[in-house]
């Protein structure tokens, strides 16, 4: 027979041990509570690209399409500018040894511009620029040919455009520009014993002024349409 006393003492130590046996099958192992994760919450398929990031506006492009404004922010008219009557050199038959390179136009706030660029060594040709009445001489064949528009500028160079040799200019001679709204045509009506001339058809007739600028040679023609 067990002695009370040690009785007591067994009935202690076994209802401690069941305590830290209940204790220990509420934590787990080594005593950390694991939490499992939540689902995904994204509704975006797989595979689906990340959304472009937007670009910024050109900023050259913005400040030579963009209105004059005064210092209030508001839009300002153009300045008037140029002239409708024949402007020319001080010698407009003076010849050169310039050869013709390109022609292009350009749309800008209050005017566009066609540029014809010249290429090669020499001086500087004689030029006329002024407006002119449809039909146009076509060449040394006395035929006339109207331009699309309602009026016509001619632009004459003591330069071959293009040499009998075939050196110089290589584009069309005859030129429907998109990148301007009031000038509707360019044609080359004259390559003829280092005289070259260009008409520039408009939808009606505007002041303009005429530039010689350098390197490269080309004159430039501002019609003013604002």
């Amino acid at each position: 027979m067990i002695p009370a006393m040690n009785r007591r003492t067994i009935l202690t130590a076994l209802g401690f041990a069941a305590l830290v046996a209940a204790c220990s099958s509420s934590t787990g192992s080594g005593g950390a509570t694991t939490t499992p994760a939540p689902a995904s919450t994204s509704t975006t398929p797989a595979g689906t690209p990340a959304t472009d990031t937007p670009t910024t506006t050109d900023a050259t492009t913005a400040a030579t399409t963009a209105p004059a404004t005064g210092p209030t922010g508001t839009t300002s008219p153009c300045p008037p500018a140029g002239d409708t009557v024949d402007v020319s050199s001080a010698d407009p038959l003076l010849m050169s040894s310039l050869l013709g390179a390109d022609i292009r136009t350009g749309a800008h706030p209050c005017y566009e511009r066609v540029v014809i660029e010249l290429m090669g060594t020499g001086t500087f040709p004689g030029w006329t620029v002024g407006y002119a009445t449809d039909p146009v001489p076509l060449g040394q064949s006395g035929e006339g040919v109207s331009l699309l528009g309602a009026a016509t500028i001619e632009v004459r160079l003591g330069v071959w455009m293009q040499s009998m040799e075939g050196d110089g200019y290589q584009g069309d001679f005859q030129l429907f520009p998109t990148n301007v709204t009031h000038v509707r045509e360019l044609r080359l009506t004259d390559n003829f014993e280092g005289m070259s001339t260009w008409a520039i058809g408009l939808d009606e007739q505007y002041p303009f002024a005429v530039a010689v600028l350098h390197a490269p040679e080309r004159l430039v023609i501002d019609i003013y349409t604002g």
